[in-house]
């Protein structure tokens, strides 16, 4: 059996973290929260929405550029934080310490 995008995202540890966040920081339903859900759908008012995003970069330890996700932006999914995410951490992997300096 292989495995749709949506059911991987599901297990993705980035994934789980949001969601960790979601659920303990911000007091969302767990099954409310899958990947195709809409930030704005989140039941969170918009300065709740912007501390969420850096809850999540603190969690991560990165920041998202805004030309990447702009979490104001309608349509962005918690699937597509979980790209910007991941695509920032495959960015920090790939330039090693060593080479700045």
């Amino acid at each position: 059996m292989s495995s749709s995008p949506s059911s991987s995202s599901l297990a993705s540890p980035v994934f789980n973290s949001i969601a960790a966040i979601l659920v303990n920081q911000f007091d969302v339903a767990r099954d409310a929260i899958a990947p195709d859900v809409a930030l704005s759908g989140l039941g969170l008012d918009s300065l709740s929405l912007m501390e969420f995003v850096f809850a999540v970069e603190d969690a991560f330890h990165l920041r998202l550029p805004e030309d990447r996700l702009d979490p104001r932006e309608a349509g962005i999914t918690l699937g597509h934080l979980c790209e910007a995410i991941e695509a920032q951490i495959d960015c920090k992997l790939d330039s090693p310490m060593a080479a700045q300096a």
